[in-house]
């Protein structure tokens, strides 16, 4: 976005490197939102690209590792935050910004702008009577939520640096939200807890937003934005998309609801690769709310194998409550089976537990010695199958900074 003179001025800060943050789809949101209105100009700023240079600056918070990061780059102005982390511990986070923005920020980011325009003298207090405005010391905590998302405006227009290399994992794309929030409820994770219910784009506005936004950014890729692509029309969704002759890349894939089909037009939409997250082994998974049985993990690969599927990205955890020495096993077997089910090559994720705030694991300690423990049962027995372990001293920095522990 080209800087124009306006009367107001706004900074989005995305906290750490631009080939992340060009993908962050909240501060496309607020600056297509912003830029729209008369009078003011929004640019996004990222911790390698760019510079603060407006009062009026808002944070984006995706990971833990960022909050002290976003901290450290606030201004002499207002400050605010937004984000997932910040619908995870408001409370915490609302010490160190003025104010913070929390559920679907399409709801009140224009009333807050409109305060703005009317002075700084009692601004805080009159935002505050906002839902889904947090001003620490005077409201409660809230959220905004989005009924219809068709409603609102939606960033068509999505920009990118001049050089796009390697390290742009997605390179240019369209980024396509078509649906937001999740129908599941696993107990670790803390996204329903940011939304009053799961809610999807509607096929017609789909469309109109992929035909637009394809004109608009003269791509020849689609990213779809979906945390779990339940979209009842995803079918219709993906036929269109293969129709503009673009290709296409959708997220971890819920085995139990994808049929064949679905997995072929996937691949017809140039993919190679596909994603699962079983997280653990049957007796573990169930005990997570994600009653997926093994066997519908074993159909997805044969789906996946018919439709040619050259690589499979698996995403299991480790730490989980009630772990015992049987579950263990039965992990080793489970994602052995998968390693001689699939025809093409298997990559194994295993991530450390961080226990969220706002879910049912909140309160589960995160215990260095029993992780390790388990790791080191896994590194001797999966001989068979490629695995990547995370950070263990990264997940337990996670784990302290989200709980508060910011030293």
């Amino acid at each position: 976005m080209r800087y124009r003179k306006s009367k107001w001025n706004m900074d989005l800060v995305y906290p750490n490197k631009s080939y992340g943050g060009v993908y962050s789809l909240g501060l496309l949101i607020i600056e297509n939102i912003v830029n729209l209105r008369k009078d003011w100009f929004c640019k996004r700023v990222f911790s390698d690209s760019g510079k603060i240079s407006s009062k009026l600056v808002g944070f984006s918070l995706q990971y833990e590792l960022d909050l002290k990061k976003a901290i450290s780059m606030k201004c002499d102005g207002l400050n605010f935050a937004g984000g997932p982390l910040v619908s995870m511990n408001p409370e915490m986070i609302g010490k160190h910004f003025d104010f913070l923005l929390i559920g679907d920020v399409e709801e009140n980011i224009v009333k807050v702008l409109k305060e703005y325009e009317k002075g700084e003298d009692k601004f805080l207090e009159r935002i505050s009577k906002f839902k889904g405005v947090y001003v620490a010391g005077k409201n409660k905590v809230s959220s905004a939520f989005v009924k219809n998302l068709d409603d609102y405006s939606y960033p068509v227009v999505q920009e990118y640096p001049e050089k796009v290399d390697k390290d742009f994992v997605f390179g240019k794309c369209f980024i396509l939200e078509i649906e937001r929030g999740c129908p599941y409820n696993c107990k670790f994770c803390p996204l329903n807890e940011f939304y009053e219910k799961f809610r999807y784009r509607s096929l017609e506005s789909i469309k109109k937003l992929i035909d637009e936004g394809l004109e608009k950014n003269n791509v020849d890729k689609v990213v779809i934005y979906a945390a779990s692509f339940a979209h009842p029309k995803r079918k219709e969704i993906l036929k269109y998309l293969l129709d503009k002759k673009v290709r296409v890349t959708v997220p971890s894939l819920r085995a139990e609801v994808i049929d064949k089909e679905s997995l072929e037009l996937i691949r017809k939409g140039g993919q190679e690769s596909v994603t699962i997250a079983p997280e653990s082994g049957e007796r573990l998974r169930f005990s997570l709310n994600k009653k997926v049985k093994d066997e519908a993990y074993f159909k997805f690969i044969e789906m996946a194998n018919e439709a040619g599927f050259k690589k499979l990205k698996v995403y299991m955890m480790i730490g989980l409550p009630n772990t015992k020495e049987k579950d263990l096993e039965d992990f080793v077997e489970f994602t052995n089976k998968i390693k001689e089910k699939f025809n093409g090559q298997t990559y194994l994720s295993i991530n450390y537990l961080v226990p969220k705030p706002k879910t049912e694991f909140s309160e589960h300690v995160f215990d260095k010695k029993v992780l390790k423990s388990e790791a080191k049962y896994l590194k001797k027995e999966l001989k068979k199958i490629k695995v990547k372990f995370s950070s263990l001293s990264t997940a337990y920095k996670e784990w302290q900074i989200i709980h508060g522990q910011l030293n």
